[in-house]
């Protein structure tokens, strides 16, 4: 359960500030309609972290955690079995989230949601209780995971995918919300899928590590994907944000690494492509302590990506 400890209320207010408008959800769930997209202001890159780097998968104690390692907000794991008591799809839960959120000051900015549109009939009703989940939290962006088998790889599967996607994405866009394919294709064939859906509310949720552990160049695919772009996954394997992982002995990318993957070469191929959203820690926990750990990256990365 959260700590529920009295915060320091200048801290409290700055914090709740900086967030406002995406905090300040209404506290009737269910009653009013909120357009995410409306609701929170516009920053140019805020941090947040997803709730597994913080040891804390699917669980509440998340939000305290982003809290107490400086994040400005969590991405957490939509849950679609309804037999476990923390989905997200329960309305108590959400609530939960909506008040610890309140208390901390902590934004949820993203849902990460596995649903394999491409294949699995009750995906679609998974991703339709994660729109209204998202609306009600605050969230504007839901992370659909089309990574190795959920990705398309035959005209047909692309034709599945493209057809899903062109009907969720109204409903999407009627909340404010936008799709984030996070792929494991090549950036070429992203856009093959965002081109055949052409809709605002489908997007890329672009993760650079994971491009590269699958073969292609982040300082390239960032250009060409641009502002097809709605957020970012951030991380560095099995280390700390700060070392530098050349000559990493790792079976897919050893010998090929990484002309240009060092951070400072990501931060300014995000500048010039002109992002202005979240990037998302997806970091490992090196020494056990995941708070400890997480603000050794936070510190990194904010400096790095001139996060302030």
């Amino acid at each position: 359960m959260i700590n529920h400890e009295k915060l320091n209320r200048r801290s409290f207010i700055k914090r709740t500030a900086i967030g406002a408008a995406g905090l300040a959800l209404s506290t009737q769930i269910g009653k009013k309609k909120i357009n995410a997209r409306e609701a929170k202001p516009k920053y140019p890159l805020r941090l947040s972290a997803c709730c597994a780097s913080l040891r804390q998968r699917a669980r509440l104690e998340a939000v305290e955690n982003a809290y107490r390692v400086g994040l400005d907000g969590v991405s957490m794991r939509f849950i679609y079995d309804l037999n476990d008591p923390s989905s997200l799809r329960h309305r108590s839960v959400q609530i939960a989230f909506r008040d610890a959120c309140l208390q901390y000051g902590i934004q949820i900015n993203s849902l990460m949601v596995g649903a394999l549109i491409k294949s699995e009939p009750n995906s679609i009703v998974w991703v339709m209780d994660s729109i209204r989940c998202a609306r009600n939290l605050g969230a504007n962006v839901i992370l659909l995971a089309l990574l190795r088998e959920g990705f398309p790889s035959t005209d047909e599967e692309y034709k599945r995918v493209i057809a899903v996607l062109k009907e969720l994405a109204p409903e999407a866009e009627d909340e404010g919300i936008v799709f984030g394919l996070e792929c494991s294709g090549s950036a070429e064939e992203q856009l093959r899928i965002i081109e055949g859906v052409n809709h605002p509310s489908v997007k890329i949720y672009y993760d650079f590590y994971n491009a590269m552990y699958f073969g292609y160049e982040p300082l390239k695919e960032i250009p060409i994907l641009g502002d097809t772009i709605c957020e970012f996954h951030v991380k560095n394997g099995s280390h700390f944000m700060r070392e530098n992982i050349e000559g990493l002995n790792h079976p897919r990318i050893k010998g090929r690494i990484i002309e240009g993957f060092n951070h400072p070469a990501i931060a300014e191929a995000i500048k010039k492509i002109s992002y202005k959203g979240w990037l998302t820690l997806e970091t490992s926990v090196i020494t056990g302590d995941p708070i400890a750990d997480t603000i050794d990256n936070v510190d990194y990365i904010r400096r790095v990506y001139d996060i302030f």
